[in-house]
């Protein structure tokens, strides 16, 4: 098991394939295996770096008050251990609010960025859904927070079609999961978001995407972000919902890789 030590803390993280570093940030669940669908695809092209974020999975479980920025500070903190001076970037929902962070205040260590299924700023929609996912966390159970994030994630005929599998996964899931308090600290820290101050100091070319049928971060969200950011491009995924890079692999890794290599030596 690999791990690097970060200040106060260590996150797990795998490593695959060679060339320029290209780092994975995963959403809320926090797992590097979310990317799963994409390492092989990634790896032809790039040295794909993934990891779990400080309070899930195999990296530590510390009980402080989470914030996008402490997040942010973990992966320059991981970058250091593991000497990348500077990587592209995929952050997907909380990891593309950290991206923002680490894109609008250290420039240079970013070489090109997609912010994937991400917002800017926390609006009303996202207080309720958010809200109620901590709700679901604190008051009735991890169990029941861990079953009901498929609605959040996946279109619902994926779910349909998918039951004994996410069934078996939520299992994991719950066995592993850490404390209901380390998982509302989490959210709390994406219900404070709010970087739409800082994106026009951002520099690095960046591509802005989601799915057209996203249900928790809509596309408004995404076309609001690629208004801010300046020379950003936006597209959209045709279908797929929040995990599009699951439920829709291909057309994902076609956009995000086309991207990525106009943005490389390997272009």
């Amino acid at each position: 098991m690999s791990l690097a030590p970060i200040r106060d803390a260590e996150l797990y993280y795998e490593v695959d394939g060679s060339g320029e570093p290209l780092i994975l940030i995963t959403g809320m669940g926090g797992l590097a295996s979310y990317w799963a669908p994409q390492v092989q695809a990634f790896a032809k092209h790039f040295r794909v770096y993934r990891f779990d974020h400080r309070g899930t999975g195999q990296s530590t479980h510390s009980d402080v008050a989470y914030s996008i920025e402490l997040l942010a500070s973990d992966t320059i903190g991981l970058m250091s251990a593991l000497d990348i001076p500077s990587a592209h970037f995929i952050g997907h929902s909380t990891g593309g609010m950290m991206l923002q962070v680490i894109s609008s205040q250290h420039p240079e260590i970013v070489a090109s960025q997609v912010l994937y299924g991400t917002r800017g700023r926390t609006d009303a929609f996202s207080r309720r859904a958010m809200g109620l996912r901590k709700e679901a966390a604190l008051h009735i159970g991890i169990d029941s927070y861990v079953r009901s994030s498929p609605i959040f994630l996946y279109p619902s005929a994926w779910v349909h079609e998918h039951d004994a599998e996410l069934a078996q996964a939520e299992r994991q899931a719950v066995a592993s999961s850490a404390p209901a308090k380390i998982i509302a600290s989490r959210l709390d820290a994406v219900l404070r978001h709010d970087q739409m101050h800082a994106l026009g100091k951002i520099v690095a070319p960046t591509l802005v995407t989601c799915a057209r049928d996203d249900f928790l971060t809509p596309p408004y969200y995404s076309e609001e972000l690629a208004a801010a950011i300046p020379n950003a491009s936006l597209e959209f995924v045709s279908k797929g919902g929040h995990a599009c890079s699951i439920t829709n692999a291909g057309e994902f890794n076609d956009r995000v890789l086309n991207f990525l290599r106009q943005q490389s030596s390997i272009a």
